[in-house]
């Protein structure tokens, strides 16, 4: 099921087989995608989603923070199909600051975005470095 022109609901699933819950598509699969969208057209190349919606047990196998926006289906881990990892953190901060996401997660070879509730949240690898400021 296409969620937005760049992205469906089978690369949201999570890598156990189970498919994302219906019952969150509008509410998290949409925000998250769009967000997803904006960042792909200011990168101007496609992006692969590494991971997205995960089980709790299937978050636990993989060590996954113990309250993963991955389980509440407001995340999704992005990687350059083709093109710069610099480019795609950048086009990541920008979502940001329009208040298309929240959280952000710099990791060696993929960025996590989130929807999460709350302050703005910004990490290194697993490491917290800012919270609520909203800037880098």
């Amino acid at each position: 099921m296409q969620i937005t022109p760049h992205f469906t609901l089978e690369e949201l699933a999570c890598h156990d087989g189970t498919p994302y819950p219906q019952a969150w598509v509008a509410s998290r699969a949409v925000p998250i995608c769009e967000a997803a969208e904006f960042i792909r057209e200011q990168c101007g190349f496609p992006l692969v989603v590494n991971s997205g919606f995960r089980t709790e047990s299937y978050n636990r196998s993989i060590g996954g923070a113990r309250n993963s926006q991955h389980v509440q289906g407001r995340a999704l881990d992005l990687h350059p199909q083709r093109g710069s990892l610099k480019v795609l953190r950048e086009a990541a901060q920008r979502a940001r600051e329009l208040g298309l996401i929240t959280g952000i997660g710099f990791y060696s070879d993929f960025v996590h975005i989130d929807t999460r509730e709350g302050p703005n949240v910004t990490w290194y690898g697993s490491r917290t470095v800012e919270q609520n400021m909203g800037k880098e």
